[in-house]
């Protein structure tokens, strides 16, 4: 086994905020027919990893908007030490920041502003006529999940009800890669590593405690049973 290569990929996974593995974001670019010169937005993009995957394997242009100004300015120092060119990453509120650019491509993953039919609605107003949507999204693996879910997730909607959504707005879902359990623990204890360093700089912080500890019994008891992740692209005819 070639270990370095290994550590490689562990890095650089540090900085993929989704639970679609760097494998499975190629083979969704590649099946969307992303390709040298593709247009693409990625909306709430953390470390703008995505981009910095899809222009490594298909060299994209893309442009990543977030509001938190670590991710931003973490994934700005990845991409200049890199050397790419053509990456922009901008610290931004995505419902405030604006651009007349349209995009092949316009992506959002792992948030949810009003429910999954305002997202496809979000996403369209950057999109060209034509354009794909790819959109990572959280859903429920049973038909009603337990009610600890949605109070501490809000909307988790079935695969079928998602598919009924992207219906409804004319879509198909043309190219889907879903998670793996190795992707949720990835993302989850990257989640909870963040958490408890905060927790570490206020030790008396009796509610930043009781939060550590739902997060892990969330994981355990709903999450990780109820609870997958699919990365979807959605294009009409």
């Amino acid at each position: 086994m070639d270990y370095k290569k290994l550590i490689k990929q562990l890095k650089e996974n540090e900085h993929l905020i989704s639970m679609t593995s760097i494998e499975r974001i190629v083979e969704i670019g590649y099946s969307a027919g992303m390709t040298g010169g593709s247009a693409v937005l990625d909306l709430c993009c953390g470390y703008g990893e995505m981009l910095k995957i899809w222009h490594e394997a298909f060299d994209i242009r893309g442009i990543g908007v977030d509001i938190c100004s670590e991710f931003i300015e973490v994934g700005k120092k990845r991409i200049a030490e890199e050397a790419v060119s053509d990456i922009t990453l901008i610290e931004a509120d995505i419902f405030k920041w604006r651009t007349d650019e349209k995009f092949d491509y316009v992506c959002l993953s792992g948030e949810d502003f009003g429910g999954f039919q305002s997202t496809i609605e979000l996403l369209e107003k950057y999109v060209k006529p034509n354009g794909k949507l790819i959109i990572g999204t959280r859903y429920s693996k049973v038909e009603n999940p337990p009610k600890e879910l949605i109070e501490f997730e809000g909307e988790t909607l079935p695969l079928t009800e998602i598919n009924r959504i992207v219906r409804s707005k004319d879509y198909y879902i043309t190219s889907m890669a879903a998670d793996t359990q190795a992707e949720w623990e990835r993302y989850i204890m990257w989640s909870a590593k963040r958490h408890l360093n905060d927790l570490r700089k206020s030790p008396e912080d009796k509610s930043l405690q009781e939060w550590c500890d739902k997060w892990y019994d969330m994981y355990f008891n709903y999450r990780r049973p109820y609870e997958g992740y699919v990365t979807v692209v959605i294009e009409k005819l």
